[in-house]
């Protein structure tokens, strides 16, 4: 089979087997390096495909996270005004007159309680971006490893085509220099 190929290849009769090897030798190093760089690239950009998926999700996170904490400000502030206007209605119904450091304790305590959860809130949404930003990041490693490993099976291709020449070559040099091909 080598000799066929050797053969076709336009080698001489004695050194046939061997062109036919390196040849094949060449042809399978180069198209099993190539393929090993595409299933390389193709593994990267997966990841950079669910790296870029999990980037979306943070962001989407990050908007509901600080909505949600709108809306646990907002009924924050909602119960708080019922219960100073309940503090105000008590006073008045006893008669014991508007007691203005209660009043602004309440007012103060209210403030103070859905600011926390404002920040609470910008803390989680700016926690996600970030998230996000790291995760397009892994993304965009990702797609590089992918291109350089592409670029690597080629080289690598060029490499097992050189290594079989080479090898040709200096089989066909100890034959000649052997003396049986002229």
């Amino acid at each position: 089979m080598f000799a066929a190929i050797g053969t076709a290849a336009g080698a001489s009769a004695a050194t046939a087997g061997i062109a036919g090897m390196a040849l094949t030798s060449a042809a399978v190093g180069a198209v099993g390096a190539i393929q090993s760089g595409k299933q390389a690239s193709a593994a990267a950009k997966s990841e950079a495909n669910m790296a870029e998926y999990n980037a979306k999700m943070a962001e989407i996170q990050s908007r509901q996270a600080y909505a949600a904490a709108g809306v646990q400000e907002d009924e924050l502030r909602r119960r708080g005004r019922i219960a100073v206007g309940n503090q105000l209605a008590a006073s008045a119904e006893a008669g014991a007159g508007l007691n203005g450091d209660l009043l602004r304790e309440s007012v103060y305590g209210v403030e103070a309680d859905s600011m926390a959860i404002r920040y609470e809130g910008d803390l989680k949404a700016q926690g996600l971006k970030d998230t996000a930003a790291l995760q397009r990041s892994a993304a965009s490693v990702a797609l590089d490893r992918g291109k350089q490993a592409k670029t690597a099976s080629y080289l690598n291709a060029g490499s097992a085509v050189l290594n079989s020449a080479t090898s040709y070559y200096g089989a066909k040099s100890r034959i000649t220099a052997a003396g049986k091909v002229e």
